[in-house]
């Protein structure tokens, strides 16, 4: 996704010349909250837009006429300098809202499009970048092949890092405390990612415990302050093992995996991601995204598998 500025001229002046000047580039986030998440803002403002709006409380219905709205009001070639971004936090939602407004998009009318549910996509992009890189140097050949349970796995982040697990060829094991949540999170994760998922009941620390150890990968996706995994658990596990969390707030979603803690030693063969080594990759993911939003001059369409691909070139870079 190379970054162009366009040199493209806005529409005719009142005197009839045409303004040498670039149109401006405007970000309109949008997200079925109440309030707008404060990271999104802070990011899209340092990728360089000129003015970034807030829509709270926008709903798939709203999407297509606000797209729409949002095409015409610059005219053709003022249209790619304008950009939608989703950030509702449910995920189903936040596809159904995408998908409204993409398809409103025609020619010559169409905007910028950028899906990222509550950073879910861009988390869960980070997470799996981060993880294959571990399992590459620890033996195991990277996320094809393998087993990934993910802990948690009923949201927006859990659902997201599944579907790329099972996009990368991964086995993948979603765990949540009820078998009907489980399920129902399996189903997203085949209909919005096309990947398959085998959910697990995980009511209790045994069988979490045990669906830890059926995996080559564990990824904790859980709330903050959801405790997966104790260190007795995690000192009985057989490795080569990697444990990844995403949680950076105490009590870590697995005990003794600290948030900084980057491809560690947690005991014998079994070696540990932390939230802020993920979190750093995933700010520079979106990061990185937006400004491709602010100065391409196509109008690019970007989403979890976008995602994904941004984190390998970052990480590969690095």
């Amino acid at each position: 996704m190379a970054a162009t500025r366009i040199r493209t001229v806005t529409s005719a002046s009142p005197e009839g010349t045409e303004d040498p000047l670039p149109p401006r580039r405007l970000l309109f986030i949008v997200a079925a909250e109440r309030h707008v998440s404060p990271f999104d803002v802070a990011l899209a403002h340092d990728a360089g837009f000129d003015a970034v709006h807030l829509y709270p409380g926008v709903e798939p219905e709203d999407a297509k006429a606000l797209t729409q709205d949002l095409m015409f009001a610059r005219g053709p070639k003022g249209a790619p300098a304008s950009a939608l971004f989703v950030t509702t936090a449910d995920v189903s939602k936040a596809e159904a809202t995408f998908r409204a407004a993409r398809s409103a998009l025609f020619d010559p009318f169409r905007i910028q499009l950028m899906i990222d549910p509550k950073g879910g996509y861009t988390t869960a992009a980070a997470l799996l970048a981060k993880v294959a890189s571990m399992a590459k140097r620890r033996g195991l050949g990277g996320l094809s092949g393998r087993t990934v349970a993910v802990l948690g796995g009923t949201g927006g982040v859990g659902r997201a890092a599944a579907g790329l697990a099972a996009a990368a060829g991964a086995r993948v094991l979603l765990g949540s405390r009820t078998a009907a949540r489980a399920e129902a999170a399996a189903r997203d994760v085949k209909d919005l990612f096309g990947g398959a998922a085998e959910p697990r009941a995980t009511p209790g620390a045994k069988e979490t415990g045990a669906l830890a150890s059926e995996a080559d990968i564990v990824l904790a996706t859980g709330a903050a302050g959801v405790r997966f995994l104790t260190s007795a658990q995690v000192s009985g596990l057989r490795g080569p093992k990697l444990l990844a969390d995403v949680n950076a707030v105490p009590p870590a979603g697995v005990e003794g995996l600290e948030a900084k803690d980057d491809d560690r030693e947690l005991a014998p063969g079994i070696f540990g991601l932390g939230a802020l080594a993920v979190g750093g990759l995933k700010s520079k993911i979106e990061a990185s995204l937006l400004r491709d939003l602010a100065t391409s001059g196509k109008p690019l369409l970007i989403d979890a598998s976008a995602a994904g691909a941004r984190a390998a070139e970052l990480l590969a870079g690095a």
